[in-house]
């Protein structure tokens, strides 16, 4: 038998090793709870038929939750902490928490301490969505519930009905939410009810308003304030209980009920997005479903991360006696005193390995000057051969989208040698980058760190935007297999379907994908990768085709044969490759479905007018696609060497 020495470290690994590993799954209650989704449902369609405006309600809780979706928006206030509840954005104005409560009830009746607040508050929002004749979606669940709240986070994060488009843009991109999710989940709107106190000052003071709407809302919402300030008005006033598109329509008419809805129709970087919401339902409904996909998985805490509640209200630790928020001093002092020695190493691992984050400045203290190094790096190499920016770029995303950015890419063996990426390059350079950093700073920063910054610089150094890079990444102990390679890569040849669902399946929107597909507006592509686009398919200009099938010939050959994926601006960073596809000159195939009479047309025909608007979407997309499944904390290895493993 182990000795405790021994057994220590192995409990504490495990533990973590828990943490790792947990993912959300849209499978995840089969098992252990397999009426759960049907047990909300009917709860949700019971509260729903019995009060229309409570579908709006539940939504709204979900989104005031999910600014991390962990259910600390349904904690009441406790000896130790002051809740969201009473933030400025809920106070007065947050409901449904009886009904949530009442569908908990219901769901530990048939299912004990097994499904979280937090998944009972995304399945209700979809859920209430449906009810009132809206889009469904597949929910991924396994969130666990939060321990604690915190009152002052739900006023910081929570965007009030006064902000301007540039601070909701922030606000949403904080969350790694683009423009296009920001402007489809605002569409939530399109069923509910405001307070007047929150659109008094529009109505009386703002000149983009349609003047007859503003009389009516007028007539009964009086100009003073504190005089019916709770009273109510619908957000919708065409079809204030149907979840559609109606809300869109609104704005193009100047009936914006908030400063902050007529904000995204105000001459501003929105106004495509709304204008093509409001032509097509089924526009909106695909655009809504993927924010709601990408707002449920904001911050979720998963595997041994915090606790199932039995009661939504009350976290377990406050129900057994002991009272957190969160790990300071004087709460594990009451948990040593309550716990055995084993217990508490255990929930200091935990709480290590869940409050391992990426941060911009990750690297601050310990190596202040790996950024410098890694951007001078990149910037002579591109210099030297412009083509390495788009290589470098390339490498980033082909190692993120196989088993997260985990730099599993780099290292020499299966992964490198499966078909997508025999093509790839710039290994020299990144082993180049890993010595100088070394130099400095020995095994401190990891190689997908490096990976990441590079893409970034690069992007930089060919004139595109730059980003701030989250960090503190580390680098797998092994490649994926090239199975796992070719089931995540997508080839050229791909359908507009096929690039929206893999894109989706890694929590990237079809507006961060159209984006994420701009980086072809730099590198060049060998011959076999577009000889069936130009020889096969009628969606190619062809004059465009008929330059191309010059050098590569039809059958086969041409193996090295290279053509630039941008033929106007073939190394500069820039929006040319939308304007493109508009003239149907996009090299692959999969670049041209992406224009092609589909769902992302509108987008495209957004980024080929607006420079701004591509970079900031892509900008956003770089840094959500930067965080799929990175390993953190004592996670993987700082490896010495990119090509090798410790």
């Amino acid at each position: 038998m182990a000795s405790d020495s021994y057994l220590f470290p192995l409990l504490l690994l495990v533990a973590l090793a828990s943490v790792a590993t947990a993912q959300l799954s849209s499978t995840f209650y089969d098992t252990s709870c397999p009426n759960a989704l049907s047990t909300i449902k009917s709860a949700v369609n019971t509260a729903v038929n019995n009060e229309p405006r409570m579908g709006a309600s539940l939504l709204r809780l979900h989104f005031h939750d999910c600014f991390g979706c962990d259910a600390s928006v349904l904690l009441n206030d406790t000896a130790t902490f002051t809740g969201e509840q009473t933030a400025l954005p809920n106070q007065g104005s947050i409901r449904g928490l009886t009904v949530i409560d009442n569908i908990k009830a219901q769901v530990e009746a048939v299912c004990n301490q097994t499904v979280s607040c937090a998944d009972i508050l995304a399945v209700a929002a979809r859920d209430s969505v449906v009810a009132l004749g809206g889009p469904s979606w597949t929910v991924l669940l396994g969130r666990r519930d939060s321990t604690t709240a915190n009152k002052s986070n739900a006023d910081r994060d929570l965007p009030p009905p006064t902000f301007d488009l540039a601070n909701l843009t922030a606000s949403f991109a904080n969350k790694n939410l683009s423009v296009t999710d920001m402007v489809a989940l605002s569409g939530a709107h399109t069923i509910g009810q405001a307070q007047w106190l929150n659109f008094r000052d529009r109505i009386y003071n703002e000149t983009n308003i349609n003047s007859t709407f503003a009389t009516s809302l007028q007539a009964n919402c009086p100009r003073t304030s504190g005089s019916g300030d709770t009273s109510l008005s619908p957000l919708d006033t065409t079809s204030p209980t149907s979840f559609d598109n109606a809300y869109y329509g609104n704005l193009l008419s100047q009936k914006g009920l908030l400063h902050s809805d007529q904000q995204l129709f105000n001459g501003g970087s929105t106004d495509s997005t709304v204008q093509n919401f409001a032509s097509s339902a089924s526009a909106f409904n695909s655009a809504f479903t993927a924010a709601m996909i990408n707002m449920g998985n904001i911050s979720p805490k998963t595997g041994s991360q915090g606790e199932i509640r039995r009661s939504c209200s009350k976290s377990q630790l406050e129900v057994s006696g002991i009272e957190t928020d969160c790990c300071s001093s004087e709460d594990l002092s009451s948990v040593m005193a309550s716990a055995s020695f084993l217990s508490l190493l255990l929930l200091v691992a935990l709480a290590t390995a869940a409050s391992a984050q990426l941060s911009s400045t990750f690297y601050s203290t310990s190596c202040p000057n790996a950024l410098a190094t890694i951007k001078s790096a990149v910037t002579a190499a591109v210099s030297q051969e412009p083509r390495m920016g788009a290589s470098l770029l390339r490498l980033h995303f082909h190692d993120c989208f196989v088993q997260g950015c985990d730099a599993s890419v780099l290292l020499a063996g299966n992964e490198q040698s499966a078909g997508p990426n025999l093509s790839l390059r710039g290994f020299n350079v990144i082993d180049n980058i890993k010595t100088q950093v070394e130099a400095i700073c020995k095994q401190t920063v990891s190689c997908a760190d490096i990976l990441t910054v590079a893409a970034r610089d690069s992007v930089v150094a060919l004139g595109g935007p730059s980003w701030t890079v989250p960090l503190g990444r580390r680098d797998s102990t092994t490649a994926a297999s090239s199975t796992t390679v070719a089931n995540n890569l997508l080839p050229p040849s791909a359908s507009l379907a096929q690039l929206i669902s893999v894109y989706q399946s890694k929590g990237l929107s079809a507006t961060d994908m159209v984006a994420l597909s701009g980086a072809h507006t730099i590198g060049q592509a060998h011959c076999p990768s577009y000889r069936a686009h130009i020889y096969n398919d009628t969606n190619i200009n062809q004059s465009f085709a008929a330059s191309l099938q010059a050098n590569c010939p039809a059958g086969s050959g041409g193996t090295n044969v290279l053509a630039p994926l941008d033929t106007t601006t073939a190394n500069t960073f820039d929006n040319a490759y939308f304007s493109n596809l508009l003239s149907q000159k996009g090299l692959l195939h999969s670049d041209q479905e992406l224009f092609n009479g589909g769902s992302t047309d509108n987008t495209v025909r957004n980024f080929a007018s607006s420079a701004a608007a591509f970079s900031s979407a892509f900008a956003t997309a770089m840094v959500k696609m930067g965080n799929i499944s990175p390993l953190t904390g004592t996670q993987g290895e700082v490896r010495l060497k990119c090509s090798a493993t410790n």
